[in-house]
């Protein structure tokens, strides 16, 4: 809220000092740009542009072929024709047809039929790049923080459905509800980590590495917790089922030590001193299935282990890591 009313403020203000006579078009770009994230509102602020030309430029086309033909609406809907098509296929371009109604419809003042064009292009310009600059300047939420932190809730969460998968206490399709949620949480992380590229000017893996691989390595974790909880439900009602849910005081910790570590690393305190539980400890509690398990339970539960120690090592790297081979670490 606070941006999008300091990016019409600011529109309304240099229009006013410059002499803009249509400053409301930059008013109203700016209402449409700006975003609740900066990854929204570059991608707002692209198709605006590229439809305000694509708009601009058929506008164009249709004042001169009113002028020398001297029909009104038939041009107008002659032209209104292809943008609409290119919207329908490609939504991005959605903005052409609003541009070539500002250009077209609305009244010009003044000899020039083509000065009110150039005006009103300009004002929405003006509000694109407003709408950039406060989003990057005016209390905009940490992408890095963010993802951190959603990564630390889903461990948490994988760790709630682990323990309701090993103690049998749900249905399937409840697992898979926690499961579905999960996924949601690694959409928003993999959003987070698109917007950080944004604040971070494409230095995101040498200024935070360890972010960059967080959506891979998020994916994996689910995937093997889901795994193992898809083998305890198909084994349940089998022999050699018994010790399996011991598992999870030593899994559990696992989790919960990677969940703080994520929250270390939203705070930005992650190499300021040792944190406990450390490496050693999270991986010595680790724990192994006895002999008589299913043959599917020691496969599934080998390589959420192995899976594990790969989340351990990137998240508690040192600082000097980089990211490709943080990501050759989780790919091995």
């Amino acid at each position: 809220m606070v941006r999008t009313l300091v990016a019409v403020a600011l529109c309304w203000i240099i229009g006013e000092a410059t002499g803009l006579d249509e400053t409301i078009w930059a008013l109203i770009t700016a209402l449409i740009v700006t975003q609740s994230s900066i990854d929204q509102t570059f991608a707002t602020a692209r198709d605006q542009i590229i439809g305000t030309l694509v708009g601009a430029v058929v506008g164009t086309l249709a004042i001169t072929a009113r002028l020398v033909l001297g029909f009104y609406w038939p041009i107008f809907c002659i032209a209104l024709l292809p943008l609409a098509y290119m919207a329908a296929v490609r939504p991005s371009l959605r903005f052409a047809g609003v541009t070539l109604m500002i250009v077209y419809l609305l009244p010009s003042h003044g000899s020039n039929p083509y000065w009110p064009l150039t005006e009103r292009l300009t004002a929405i310009f003006l509000g694109v790049i407003v709408s950039l600059v406060v989003s990057f300047v005016v209390l905009h939420a940490s992408a890095r923080r963010r993802g951190f932190l959603t990564a630390g809730r889903m461990f948490r969460e994988m760790d709630e459905l682990l323990q309701a998968a090993l103690g049998r206490q749900e249905m399937w399709s409840e697992l898979e509800a926690r499961n579905d949620h999960c996924a949601r949480n690694l959409l928003v992380i993999n959003e987070c980590v698109a917007e950080a590229y944004r604040e971070n000017w494409g230095l995101l893996e040498k200024r935070h590495p360890i972010l960059t691989v967080l959506p891979a390595l998020m994916r994996r974790m689910l995937s093997d917790t889901m795994l193992v909880a898809r083998a305890i439900n198909a084994g349940k009602d089998r022999g050699g089922f018994s010790g399996v849910a011991g598992l999870h005081t030593g899994l559990s910790h696992a989790y919960r030590s990677l969940a703080r570590r994520c929250e270390i690393h939203a705070a930005g305190k992650a190499h300021d001193k040792p944190y406990r539980p450390g490496r050693e400890d999270v991986l010595s509690a680790l724990p192994t299935l006895g002999q008589d398990a299913l043959p599917e339970m020691h496969f599934v539960i080998a390589l959420l282990r192995q899976d594990l120690r790969r989340a351990t090592d990137v998240l508690m790297s040192t600082p000097e890591s980089r990211a490709k081979d943080l990501r050759d670490m989780i790919g091995k």
